[in-house]
């Protein structure tokens, strides 16, 4: 009788499926060695090296542009006599690593979650490779879009967009796959689609 009470939740006593593998991965009690083989442990520890790498890299580098702020920096393209100058935006560059960031992050999760249920595969590899990149120009796309005020409230306060960005360009990088869809409907609704023209 008490297994079954605790098995009730607090809505109403209604009784509610407990979820006893969920944390388990399907697995028994001192059942700790891997189902994958040999080859497959190899690769997926080559992955989380190389976004673990990523993660690394992006902070320093999202850290770095944030903590210059708003400058801009000239670079000269040595080209003979008349050099070009490339402007560099500090704010666009702390922009994109930091959705790097949050799409790094999303491929580290997603590479434990299908290494612990058996999902984990090679051809996947490429996807959880280049979703930090993804990420990273969604985030510039999308906080272009903002400033722009096609979403939200755009330029309203600078003090709060300033402190924002960095969180809403690690929620874009995170959630890029979302993010794509959006893109879409608004690509859809400024240009149309096929078949509307």
């Amino acid at each position: 009788m008490a297994d079954t009470e605790d098995k009730k939740s607090s809505n109403g006593g209604f009784s509610t499926p407990l979820k006893t593998d969920e944390y388990t991965d399907n697995r028994k009690l001192w059942q700790w060695e891997s189902k994958f083989p040999d080859v497959a442990q190899k690769a997926i520890r080559f992955e989380a090296r190389v976004l673990v790498t990523s993660l690394v890299v992006t902070l320093l580098a999202a850290g770095l542009f944030l903590g210059l702020g708003d400058a801009i920096f000239e670079i000269k393209i040595p080209i003979g006599e008349t050099s070009p100058s490339l402007f560099v935006s500090c704010k666009l560059l702390a922009t994109f690593f930091t959705g790097c960031v949050g799409g790094v992050t999303f491929s580290i999760k997603w590479l434990v979650h299908t290494a612990a249920t058996g999902k984990w595969h090679l051809d996947r590899r490429y996807w959880r490779l280049l979703v930090p990149c993804v990420g990273g120009v969604y985030a510039l796309v999308v906080l272009t879009l903002f400033d722009a005020g096609l979403f939200g409230r755009g330029n309203g306060g600078a003090g709060s967009a300033s402190t924002l960005a960095p969180a809403l360009a690690f929620l874009v990088g995170y959630f890029s796959d979302g993010v794509s869809g959006l893109l879409s409907n608004v690509a859809n609704a400024v240009f149309g689609t096929l078949e509307k023209k």
